[in-house]
């Protein structure tokens, strides 16, 4: 189902790259990762729902002591916690990691950790993808095959789709979003219908912008058309808001990970998934600050000459 959406931006990248004459094998091997990576993020629940096992038996959940016949498990959708209750006893499904029962001081711990491991990766990153750029592919030919097309293109088109994902599966959605007093410092005002709703606003504008200004720059403009200053720095603008808006929602990958939240009907995700979701974050992260630096600096200097 996703094939008709991606068509379109592949044919607009392999048009701007034919403008261009010449294709490095670097960029084609890169824009095929990040169309594959792309998609993975986007609609992981689909990946998920795939390769996982099914929900949890009661083999994965605190045995009690006594015998329990006929006990009913009911699942809490807010906390995403299960209870099974009985006469006697009452049984609570834990989260993969466990962290939901460590005492709150080490689940705020966790929280922050999470944050400062997401800077400490992301760091080294950046600055491994601005030696590529200057010592394998060049500066010049790193603006015209990634900075001008292809990144804004497709990092454009995966916040595009997040974005309607916000509001096609909002229910889906508000179920990673954390419940007050979550970590024991979870206490931001709004409901969590109103947060799915304005991060999926930011990524939809700013996802179209990118795509926009990704087209613009690979069709390239008429000569003695005049520029205006500020289509020239749409690019930097939405790449240094999906930046922080990746920032702001990364508590809603925490709480997936600390309390074992899913979208929707998902099956529980072991550890491999949040392994692999906190590198697809990192390379997001450093694409996004890449391309808002690099534009910034390219748009800026358009605009002196």
């Amino acid at each position: 189902n996703t094939q008709p959406a991606l068509h379109p931006a592949f044919l607009v990248v392999s048009v701007a790259m034919m403008r261009r004459r010449c294709v490095p094998s670097a960029v084609s091997m890169l824009l095929l990762l990040l169309l594959i990576v792309s998609c993975c993020v986007q609609h992981h629940h689909l990946l998920i729902s795939a390769f996982t096992l099914p929900p949890p038996s009661l083999s994965r959940i605190h045995q009690p002591t006594t015998t329990c016949s006929g006990t009913v498990i009911n699942f809490d959708q807010t906390t995403k916690r299960g209870t099974a209750k009985s006469s006697s006893l009452v049984i609570q499904l834990l989260s993969p990691s466990g962290i939901d029962e460590w005492p709150i001081i080490s689940q705020t711990a966790v929280f922050f950790g999470a944050y400062a491991g997401l800077a400490l990766a992301s760091y080294p990153t950046i600055k491994l993808l601005e030696s590529f750029s200057q010592s394998v592919v060049g500066l010049e030919r790193w603006r015209i095959y990634m900075i001008d097309s292809t990144l804004p293109i497709l990092m454009g088109l995966v916040y595009l789709l997040g974005g309607i994902g916000h509001f096609a599966a909002a229910d889906s959605f508000q179920d990673i979003y954390p419940p007050m007093g979550t970590w024991g410092i979870w206490y931001l005002p709004g409901s969590a219908a109103f947060h799915v709703a304005w991060t999926g606003i930011i990524e939809l504008f700013c996802g179209a912008g990118l795509i926009f200004s990704g087209i613009r720059d690979a069709i390239g403009s008429e000569d003695g058309e005049e520029e205006n200053i500020l289509i020239n720095f749409i690019k930097p603008i939405c790449a240094s808001m999906l930046f922080l808006l990746t920032i702001l929602v990364t508590p809603a990958n925490i709480y997936m990970f600390t309390h074992g939240a899913v979208m929707g009907d998902t099956a529980p995700l072991d550890m491999s998934f949040h392994v692999i979701r906190f590198v697809v974050q990192v390379t997001f992260l450093s694409l996004l600050f890449t391309l808002a630096r690099d534009s910034f600096f390219y748009a800026w200097g358009d605009e002196l000459d």
